[in-house]
């Protein structure tokens, strides 16, 4: 008798998750996969000052919404900790443990962020940030598929909501982070019309790759340095790149890697001075990096085209700023100069 209800008992449940299986895998196959959500906020900063702060997984710790809903959660920083490779493991009581890391940042622009969450799969999380009129306008999101069966889940727990109050309530707290911080505010963008600023440019010239001049200035401009300090001529200004002709179909500049002297002199050998136009110029002090120089340019286009002026070669640009003394490139000052044509 007791056989007989235990093998009657034992049937029932073996039919009942039997039946629960089979129900799951009915509900996996109509359940959605995909968990996706984005939100975004204001920050009354520059995008650079933003950017910044998200692109350095260290900060993360003081706005991250996981770490205020798991105070135990221990982080471990990879080698590398901003930018492109950069990443960090986490493990904690609520909070579970995964690894977090960058796999692409584009400066002042985009990051992608892949989370991997251990034992249930992973995730990418895409920012974007935008200057506004207010400050800067950001958005993070986040895009993940449940493997079958188990997106069933799906069906009764609204996860993608709960994942962007988390989101919400970590971009609120990376505004209060940021604009609060007690800093100087970083320098904005000023053009003028003023006088030429120098007179002479001697360095080295040459046809460039566009894809080369960066390392055509590094290459040369010491030499220049050198070779001025060797013949104890003074310098008028901070080292420039002078740009002669910019062939956008054949993608080369003529350009040279040079320094302002206050007056002509002759080196020789493969150093050349360059008298500059007389008169007024456009001048703008530009602050970011060396790699958002085309902003630069585009600024003093439209104000060419709204001054309706006509601009000549050669155009300079000073780099004011030591990038080794001053780490925030949002900070670093490029004088761009455009030689108004009489």
């Amino acid at each position: 008798m007791i056989k007989h209800t235990f093998m009657k008992a034992l049937k029932i449940t073996g039919i009942v998750i039997g039946a629960l299986i089979v129900l799951v895998l009915l509900l996996g196959a109509i359940a959605p996969n995909e968990m996706k959500t984005a939100k975004s906020i204001t920050i009354d900063a520059p995008v650079e000052q933003v950017f910044n702060t998200v692109n350095d997984l260290k900060t993360w710790e003081s706005w991250s919404p996981w770490k205020e809903m798991d105070p135990g959660m221990q982080v471990t920083m990879g080698e590398k900790s901003v930018g492109e490779g950069a990443y960090y493991t986490w493990t904690g009581d609520e909070s579970g443990s995964g690894k977090m890391t960058i796999l692409e940042s584009e400066p002042s622009s985009r990051l992608l962020v892949d989370v991997e969450f251990d034992g249930m799969g992973g995730a990418k999380a895409p920012w974007t940030f935008a200057g506004s009129p207010e400050g800067t306008y950001v958005t993070w999101g986040f895009d993940s598929k449940m493997p079958y069966p188990m997106n069933a889940m799906l069906l009764f727990m609204d996860m993608t909501e709960a994942i962007g109050n988390d989101f919400e309530r970590g971009l609120n707290k990376l505004k209060t982070k940021i604009e609060s911080e007690k800093r100087s505010a970083t320098p904005k963008q000023t053009i003028i019309e003023g006088d030429m600023p120098y007179s002479y440019m001697v360095g080295i010239r040459g046809t460039v790759k566009m894809s080369e001049i960066q390392q055509f200035y590094k290459d040369n401009l010491g030499k220049v340095y050198n070779e001025l300090s060797a013949k104890k001529i003074s310098m008028a200004g901070q080292p420039c790149g002078v740009y002669f002709s910019w062939d956008e179909q054949n993608q080369t500049a003529e350009m040279m890697a040079a320094i302002p002297v206050a007056k002509e002199v002759d080196l020789g050998g493969e150093f050349e001075t360059v008298a500059l136009p007389d008169g007024q110029a456009i001048i703008l002090n530009f602050y970011g990096n060396y790699d958002q120089m085309d902003r630069a340019h585009n600024i003093i286009d439209n104000y060419v085209l709204l001054k309706k002026l006509e601009t000549e070669m050669p155009v300079i640009e000073e780099y004011v700023t030591d990038p080794t003394n001053e780490p925030d490139p949002s900070r670093w000052l490029t004088k761009v100069i455009y030689p108004i044509k009489s």
